[in-house]
């Protein structure tokens, strides 16, 4: 009868040593360009939150861009875990530093992980209302090594890329779940660019409202991350107990269209359930990290 002993403790091995160390590509495919058009490869990256002593996953990083040959790299956010992590998000994603991107940033690119109590993510799906009392986090670095990548910005703003022949235009927002979302300098933003064959949406955080704004501008399809595709999941089914928003919890991960529950948003929507998780809870149940691959091909 000793070995039920064994079975707790199997269990928290697993969930802090395996499978939060398990990453894995998860491919999909979408025909939205205009028929003719070359295939795109949009490779989506999210939530990150790397600390200095995750070499591990550094070096997963360095081969992205020999594995998949992105066209197009969209991060969505959440890149640091640690106050001194910069230089290593940096070195991870600088094989992909000659590949067309974009960015937006999450809440713990600016400010320091804390230690909180989880079970509160079960009863909360509000965006953040009080102040940051975290240690503040050099957001500038990160961004500016991202620029140099010859990455874009898209914090509350719209650019235009060609791709593979296909005019795209891109709109993202800062983060809503911290309030620095700006609607309006958005939209101000999205009228300076000519109209373009295919409209993406970017966002780390996709609160209803958010999803909303950029479906209003077009968007034919919309890359988010923040929701950790639920961190600890139902066994066998992958059912997420929470969001960390008010995005109903069928669409935590993955490639959707969405659905009638999401009033105003008629768009598709892809979330990445991320490659990290904070310092404080690093463990993950029936929910691989992950970066996302999607493929935008012609239509029929």
């Amino acid at each position: 009868m000793l070995w039920w002993l064994s079975v707790p403790v199997l269990i928290i091995f697993w969930v802090l040593v395996v499978e939060r160390n398990w990453f894995k590509v998860k491919s999909a495919e979408l025909k939205v360009l205009p028929k003719g058009s070359k295939d795109i490869v949009v490779l989506q990256i999210s939530d990150l939150h790397l600390a200095p002593w995750q070499r591990r996953k550094i070096r997963w990083l360095q081969e992205l861009n020999y594995k998949v040959q992105p066209d197009l790299v969209v991060n969505t956010g959440d890149n640091l875990g640690h106050p001194k992590a910069i230089a290593g998000v940096l070195a991870g994603l600088n094989g992909l530093a000659k590949v067309p991107g974009v960015y937006v940033n999450g809440s713990n690119d600016l400010y320091a992980p804390a230690v909180r109590n989880p079970i509160r993510y079960l009863f909360t799906s509000t965006k953040s209302h009080s102040p940051r009392t975290q240690q503040k986090l050099d957001v500038d670095q990160l961004t500016s090594g991202f620029d140099a990548f010859g990455w874009h910005g898209l914090n509350n703003r719209a650019v235009s890329l060609e791709v593979n022949g296909t005019r795209l235009n891109l709109f993202g927002t800062d983060d809503f779940h911290e309030n620095r979302a700006d609607f309006q300098k958005l939209t101000n933003s999205a009228k300076q660019l000519n109209k373009a064959e295919v409209n993406i949406g970017v966002t780390h955080a996709p609160y209803i409202e958010v999803l909303k704004e950029l479906d209003s501008l077009g968007s034919d399809v919309i890359f988010a991350g923040h929701t950790h595709g639920g961190q600890v999941c139902v066994p066998f089914t992958g059912t997420a107990l929470v969001t960390n928003c008010d995005l109903p919890r069928r669409y935590a991960r993955g490639l959707h269209r969405t659905k009638a529950e999401l009033v105003g948003v008629t768009t598709w929507l892809q979330v990445c359930a991320g490659l990290g998780t904070s310092i404080y809870a690093p463990v993950r149940l029936g929910c691989r990290p992950e970066v996302r691959v999607l493929t935008l091909k012609a239509k029929v």
